[in-house]
């Protein structure tokens, strides 16, 4: 299917920013956004039969407190109100903590 302005939207979230996953509870920050599901089939190898994949923003996470990134649609993510930085091995090889925000390490890229 080619892609249009019609079938992408524009990303609620942006790399750096904290968010908090709705059903699992855990914080995270993301690192990198896609506009439609663009996972590699180990993540799940029938995804692409499904609409889930293309009706909205994907984000990889560092999760907090843990060596973990997952991969998330846009509807399951909330801003996270905690101003506690994240901390999560992989950080450093992303992203730069700095005037109390996070931005992206471009020197790592």
């Amino acid at each position: 299917m080619p892609f249009t302005a019609k079938t992408i939207k524009v990303a609620k979230f942006n790399i750096g920013d904290q968010v908090v996953h709705q059903h699992q509870g855990y914080r995270g920050i993301i690192i990198d956004i896609d506009p439609l599901f663009q996972a590699s089939g180990r993540y799940n190898p029938q995804a692409y039969k499904y609409p889930f994949t293309t009706r909205n923003p994907w984000y990889r996470i560092l999760v907090d407190n843990s060596s973990q990134t997952t991969y998330v649609e846009e509807p399951l993510l909330t801003k996270d109100a905690n101003p506690e930085k994240i901390s999560n091995p992989q950080i450093s090889h992303y992203l730069v903590h700095h005037n109390g925000r996070y931005r992206r390490n471009h020197a790592a890229h």
